[in-house]
C-alpha cells in the first residue's frame, strides 16, 4: 500500500514514557506525512479508533488501564488486518509471546529497549510497508 501518509498509534499509560516514544517517532524524517496519535488507556483508544484510512503502526503497552493490550489488538484486527502491531512489554516468557503472536501481534519490544534501535525499526517498517 503506497500512500503519502501513515498513522502511528502509541498506547502507553506512563505519561513520561509516552512523550519519549512520541518524540522518538516524531524525529523520523521521511518523505511521507507521519500522523502520531497517543492514548493512555485501551478504552479511550477503542472508543475513538474504529477504522483507519492509512497504513498504520500500533505500538501498544501490553498492560493498559481499562482495556489491556490484547483486547486492544483484537479490536484492531477487526477493522485492520494489514497494519503492524508491536507490543511493548516487560514479559520475556515464550508462552506470553506466542500467545500474543497467535492473536495478531507482529512483534515485541521488551522493556527497557534502546530508543535509537526502536526508531530505526519503525522507520524501516514505514519504508517497507507504509508509504514511500
Amino acid at each position: 500500500m503506497k500512500n503519502n501518509e501513515i498513522d502511528l498509534y502509541i498506547l502507553e499509560p506512563d505519561d513520561m514514557f509516552r512523550k519519549i516514544i512520541y518524540r522518538t517517532l516524531n524525529d523520523i524524517e521521511l518523505e511521507v506525512r507521519i500522523n502520531i496519535h497517543t492514548y493512555s488507556d485501551g478504552f479511550d483508544f477503542m472508543d475513538n479508533v474504529i477504522d483507519v484510512k492509512n497504513f498504520s503502526i500500533y505500538i501498544i503497552n501490553d498492560v493498559l488501564p481499562k482495556k489491556n493490550g490484547l483486547e486492544v489488538a483484537l479490536h484492531i484486527r477487526k477493522f485492520d488486518d494489514k497494519s503492524i502491531i508491536y507490543f511493548m512489554t516487560r514479559s520475556e516468557t515464550e508462552e506470553d509471546m506466542l500467545y500474543a503472536l497467535n492473536l495478531g501481534i507482529d512483534n515485541y519490544f521488551v522493556k527497557p529497549f534502546n530508543l535509537k534501535l526502536f526508531q530505526s525499526i519503525i522507520k524501516n517498517r514505514i519504508i517497507r510497508g507504509g508509504g514511500i
